[in-house]
């Protein structure tokens, strides 16, 4: 459940999004995560160092007017 202010509705989105990460995947090794960044008001991507690249997953959310959220779209690339 996500409900403003905007910074209260940011921390609970990140933690989603963070939940799925620990859930789904699966190089738990490398450095960590280095960044999570909003792309927009419900886009976050997630970058996570690895030996020679850093993997970039990126979610999609939607909130209902009563605060209840979810993933719509999670994607994953590498730079």
């Amino acid at each position: 459940m996500c409900h403003e202010p905007a910074l209260a509705r940011t921390q609970c989105l990140i933690q989603a999004a963070l939940e799925d990460l620990a859930a789904t995947y699966p190089n738990t090794g490398g450095g960590g995560i280095v960044e999570i960044k909003a792309l927009s008001t419900l886009v976050y991507r997630i970058s996570i160092a690895q030996e020679e690249r850093v993997d970039l997953v990126t979610y999609e959310f939607e909130i209902e007017p009563d605060g209840r959220t979810r993933i719509v779209k999670r994607t994953e690339g590498v730079k």
